[in-house]
């Protein structure tokens, strides 16, 4: 069985292994494979190993399992052979399962029994695990290509959808404010309700919107020195009265002094309010929530702390997935999207900064963002 490679194509394949035997013994084997395009490269060395890995000059890895005070499992959770595009197959003294699990969980091509394989075994191996990893590139880049396309669609069908959302939002706010006239409280009534459905469209819109430039790569961040706690303050004031209809209380707890950071005031101010907002949204009446900013030596913590429904611990990892909607006794009622926290996160990414999540179920929430403290004067425009 042979490849379908470039004529003389010379594959070059690195064998680690700390029995010089055994090097010669598997030399012999290579040798025997008629036309090899096989050129057979070793060392013995695991530090040497990893150096010639990270250096990316050869096409396949046999790794052997045992190597001094090392193991082929551990090289192979240093390479991290999914991200390759290089094979990596493990050589064992005797046939473990166990061993081979734990290979295939690190993303091991395959996997050969000293001794008990010929040149024919091996060029098979060899080549089958070049073609598995020709055909990973391959459905990788499919998939990639398939949601870009995905991406370009939702941004296209979000900017097209929001224009006439957005004209049905003005006639809406026209008529609710009487310029076309008195209405009856029956009329008053449905056109508030279908102002309030309109407002829900328009929100999935932005949400889809927002998602779909994140992903795309054309978020432009414009950084400026912001007052963090007038933005905080800022954000409390707006949503105060939300908090007030559903009879409960927001409280600030700032840092003691002034504190200015630098960063894109906008993004990070609307994941303060999407935190503020699901704070409440999920918490009952007559609870309170608490927004606390913390200044440290390398980075400010903005937090906000409720005691609403909580997050089991087995949903945490979902949470900030796109479109991941948690069950709880509120998520009925509350509605959403499920991108709200993927879209915040990836903000926050984007500001190296990073999105913590404590919780329990039925003890409430905390949820912190974690800005670097990088100050400039000047203004900085970077798209990403």
């Amino acid at each position: 069985m042979q490849m379908n490679t470039p004529q003389n194509k010379v594959i070059k394949v690195l064998l680690v292994d700390d029995d010089e035997d055994d090097y010669l013994i598997i030399s012999r084997v290579f040798n025997a494979i008629p036309d090899s395009p096989f050129q057979l490269s070793w060392t013995a060395e695991y530090d040497e190993a990893k150096e010639l890995i990270s250096g990316r000059q050869h096409d396949i890895y046999l790794v052997d399992y045992r190597l001094g005070a090392h193991t082929g499992l551990e090289l192979l959770e240093y390479a991290q052979p999914y991200k390759r595009s290089e094979p990596f197959i493990l050589l064992t003294g005797v046939g473990d399962r166990e061993i081979e699990k734990k290979s295939m969980k690190l993303a091991a091509a395959d996997y050969l029994v000293k001794g008990s394989f010929n040149a024919e075994l091996l060029a098979r191996t060899l080549y089958y695990s070049l073609e598995r990893k020709q055909f990973e590139e391959q459905r990788l880049k499919y998939l990639i290509e398939l949601n870009r396309a995905k991406d370009e669609f939702i941004s296209l069908a979000s900017h097209q959808l929001r224009t006439p959302a957005t004209g049905v939002k003005q006639y809406l706010g026209m008529v609710l404010e009487g310029f076309v006239g008195d209405l009856t409280d029956t009329q008053r009534s449905v056109l508030e309700k279908a102002n309030e459905s309109n407002e829900r469209q328009l929100r999935i819109v932005s949400d889809l919107l927002k998602v779909a430039q994140v992903d795309a790569g054309k978020v432009r961040l414009r950084k400026t020195d912001v007052d963090v706690i007038t933005l905080i303050n800022d954000v409390i004031k707006e949503q105060r009265e939300t908090f007030k209809k559903r009879r409960q209380t927001v409280e600030f707890r700032p840092a003691p002094g002034d504190l200015m950071l630098h960063f894109d005031r906008d993004t990070i101010r609307m994941v303060i309010e999407n935190l503020l907002d699901n704070a409440s949204k999920y918490s009952g009446e007559d609870k309170k929530v608490v927004v606390k900013l913390a200044e440290h030596a390398h980075e400010a913590q903005i937090a906000i702390i409720d005691n609403g429904v909580g997050i089991k611990p087995e949903d945490q990892d979902r949470l900030f997935e796109k479109f991941s909607r948690i069950e709880n006794p509120l998520s009925t009622q509350v509605g959403g999207t499920g991108l709200g926290l993927y879209w915040a996160k990836k903000i926050i990414d984007l500001h190296q900064g990073s999105l913590t999540l404590e919780s329990a179920a039925g003890k409430g929430t905390k949820f912190t963002i974690h800005l670097p403290k990088i100050r400039s004067t000047s203004m900085l425009e970077s798209t990403v």
